[in-house]
């Protein structure tokens, strides 16, 4: 009477195991795929670095020159030029992100300068300088408005995950998925006997390691399909236009929606998203819609 429950409890190991080493073959390909596609897709570090140091000539030539003066505003968005290309493509880090916004500042582009520090900010959350110039971006802001410190909406926690590197995150959801399977499948080796009888405690540990390792793998993996099928997809955002006008609805004969224009610099978080429009809400509470083209998302 033992054999059949014995042979029956080695065929579902022996079946789950295939399992397990299929889905280890389709993870490590995928994985393999995404980072060759990734170094074939992007230039070479050696290309990174002459873009780099482009931007950084062109950034000190125009701290050189007459602060103002045409040559050296072309100077510095040379730069915030250089440093976009550097990011587009792979430098995509916080110094990057800083140093543009930097550029950004110099040149008179306050809300592209403020979107960078937000961006920087995101990546490395801890950086006093990133923080110092922020600050100062924000007190350049010709009309700012007060935020609502009760506001805690989702805005508020845009793509926090982007503080944490993409390679590091499909690493991290490939980890936790395989050691799922595999932590399921040791457990469901043991006879269903000697599962009834283990302590109640000892359940509820497997249980709640289980349910990490699920959940890590999820969030971590959920986040990479978030950013590749919504790469412009944030909820918060900065004007990047003077005297924006925030109105009733998505289009330009609907009514103003407050007396005055928005300053360039305002940020908002992004409610909703048609052909060309936003509807935000400001960091008061205020609603409406304004073009698209008038901010960018962070």
């Amino acid at each position: 009477m033992t054999g059949e429950p014995e042979r029956s409890i080695l065929r579902f190991f022996r079946s789950g195991f295939l399992l397990l080493l299929l889905q280890c073959v389709v993870l490590n390909s995928v994985t393999t795929a995404w980072s060759a596609g990734m170094e074939d897709s992007s230039p070479s570090s050696a290309d990174r670095l002459a873009i780099a140091r482009s931007a950084e000539e062109s950034y000190r030539r125009g701290l050189e020159l007459v602060g103002g003066s045409t040559e050296a505003l072309a100077a510095f968005r040379s730069s915030a030029e250089g440093w976009r290309r550097l990011i587009a493509a792979g430098g995509n880090d916080s110094a990057a992100w800083f140093n543009l916004g930097n550029a950004e500042l110099r040149s008179g582009e306050l809300g592209e300068a403020i979107a960078a520090y937000r961006r920087a900010e995101r990546l490395d959350p801890i950086d006093d300088d990133i923080a110092a110039n922020l600050a100062e971006a924000r007190r350049r802001v010709a009309r700012p408005i007060e935020a609502d410190a009760t506001d805690l909406t989702f805005a508020n926690l845009n793509r926090w995950w982007n503080a944490i590197s993409e390679p590091t995150r499909l690493r991290t959801a490939t980890i936790a998925w395989t050691a799922f399977w595999l932590l399921l499948l040791w457990r469901r080796r043991r006879p269903i006997e000697g599962r009834e009888s283990e302590r109640e405690a000892t359940t509820v540990i497997w249980r709640s390691i289980l349910i990490v390792s699920i959940a890590t793998a999820t969030l971590s993996g959920g986040t990479i399909v978030v950013d590749r099928l919504l790469p412009d997809g944030g909820t918060a955002g900065v004007l990047t236009s003077a005297d924006v006008e925030l109105r009733t609805g998505n289009g330009l004969s609907f009514e103003t929606a407050i007396d005055e224009p928005l300053a360039e610099g305002v940020e908002f978080g992004i409610l909703e998203r048609r052909p060309g429009w936003w509807r935000i809400r400001l960091p008061d509470g205020t609603s409406g819609w304004i073009e698209s083209t008038n901010g960018a998302s962070v």
